[in-house]
């Protein structure tokens, strides 16, 4: 206990940290003891990373602490321990336990230990099969979160998860099927799915299509351009924009949130149907203040209203991402501004501020100076900015919205320039040596069910 004590010492811990490892399990009880005491002056979480390095030999006495966790508090601290030890073999065992705490721990470890997501090189060396066949029935566990982890996570493991997921999709059981769905779709994208499958999702989408009513999106962070008017495929075709699948409301808005996360992806868009007067394109393309995208976003905007008189593109992130906007009429840049946190400084500003920005700046403020506190409102000016311009926002949409046509999810260009390339590439490698190609983005097909 001395030494467990000492982890609170900054003179004594680098000490005690190597000797309570290298006694390995035998510490183990002693360490989750001082981790369970809310009064140790030694950091809970130091405990936890030490318990991290005793690895696999502290997992008896972790999942016996989890079982028994007095209240809540107790139970985040060891879960968060349990979840660590890298112990993928028995957290495949603890899938079955009756605690559903538990089920969902084991779940989180083996994210841990095996996500390949993004490019991760896993910890675990083992066969990841296994691990996948374990995780399948988990779709349809009694505890919703426990089957909403599974669902998440299975995808995290890349293509060793297929094979499964079109199993229990041809042959049951029933109650997993929807799930492997929505799993295989956003482990593999599209091309994961059987013809079956995918006339099966198209067929819902018409079905679900016929009463689709218009409802606010909620994200955290959004990119889109406003259009007057409906003319769908006059849009589509001064954008570039192909492969235009039909997509309710709800299920182009998983698309547009799951593409707009940290690693947005630029492949996709959603377009509403007309909406109040308007079509919207949204998805982290149509970002204007993204250095990224900031200028071919501009030019995309101002090719736009050329046609249709106008056209506006707008940011907004909550939780300081900030905002911007960029507007054009009849072919001509009236304004760009940037209040983002990515693109700030790097954009650069265009036209003078307008009547409603300032209209809406002294509503926000009670300031007659137009300067006075205008870097504190601007970030937050995108979607009633929208507004006041004449524009619909997606924010603001719902059962009073007029709406005329229907929505799709279309390809970019860039879509199309990854997709070439990918095939060139292909086409010059040795057929031993090819590898699969960028999968189709997941996302989406939950929405459906």
């Amino acid at each position: 206990m001395e030494l467990v004590r000492d982890l609170a010492d900054p003179a004594r811990r680098e000490a005690a940290w190597e000797s309570l490892k290298s006694l390995g399990s035998a510490a183990v009880p002693s360490l989750l003891r001082e981790m369970l005491d809310e009064a140790s002056p030694v950091d809970w979480f130091r405990i936890k990373l030490l318990l991290h390095a005793v690895g696999p030999a502290a997992y008896d006495d972790v999942l016996a602490a989890l079982e028994t966790a007095p209240d809540e508090e107790a139970r985040r601290r060891v879960s968060a321990v349990f979840r660590g030890l890298g112990a993928v073999e028995r957290y495949v065992e603890a899938l079955s336990h009756p605690s559903a705490a538990v089920r969902e721990c084991a779940v989180v470890g083996i994210q841990s230990a095996c996500s390949v997501l993004f490019g991760r090189t896993p910890a675990y060396r083992g066969d990841v099969a296994p691990v996948a066949e374990a995780l399948v029935p988990l779709l349809a566990d009694p505890d919703a979160d426990v089957a909403e982890r599974a669902l998440l996570v299975l995808p995290m493991l890349g293509d060793v998860v297929l094979a499964p997921l079109r199993r229990v999709r041809c042959e049951g059981p029933g109650a997993l099927r929807a799930p492997a769905l929505t799993a295989l779709a956003a482990a593999g994208g599209e091309e994961a799915l059987s013809e079956r499958d995918r006339a099966a999702v198209a067929r819902l989408i018409r079905i679900k299509a016929i009463d689709d009513r218009a409802e606010p999106l909620e994200a955290c962070s959004l990119s889109w351009i406003a259009v007057p008017g409906g003319d769908r495929a006059g849009i589509a075709e001064v954008l570039g924009l192909y492969g235009e699948r039909l997509a309710t409301f709800a299920l182009g808005y998983s698309v547009v949130l799951h593409d707009s996360d940290d690693w947005p992806d630029h492949r996709r868009v959603y377009v509403t149907p007309e909406v109040d007067g308007w079509t919207l394109v949204l998805g982290p393309w149509c970002n204007p203040v993204d250095p990224e995208r900031a200028e071919e976003v501009l030019g995309a905007v101002t090719a736009l209203s050329r046609r249709y008189g106008r056209a506006q593109a707008y940011f907004f992130g909550e939780h300081g991402g900030g905002s911007g906007w960029a507007l054009a009429e009849e072919g001509v840049v009236v304004r760009r501004h940037d209040a983002s946190s990515r693109g700030k400084g790097q954009i650069s500003e265009m036209g003078d501020r307008l009547p409603e920005e300032l209209a809406l700046h002294a509503e926000w403020t009670g300031a007659e100076e137009e300067a006075a506190e205008w870097e504190d409102t601007s970030p937050y000016m995108a979607p009633d900015l929208a507004l006041r311009l004449g524009a619909t926002s997606p924010f603001a949409l719902g059962p009073r919205t007029v709406v005329r046509g229907r929505g799709v999810v279309a390809l970019t260009p860039l879509a199309a320039e990854q997709a070439n390339r990918r095939r060139a590439h292909t086409a010059s490698e040795p057929a031993a040596r090819r590898v699969r190609g960028m999968k189709s983005a997941p996302g989406g097909v939950g929405a459906l069910r």
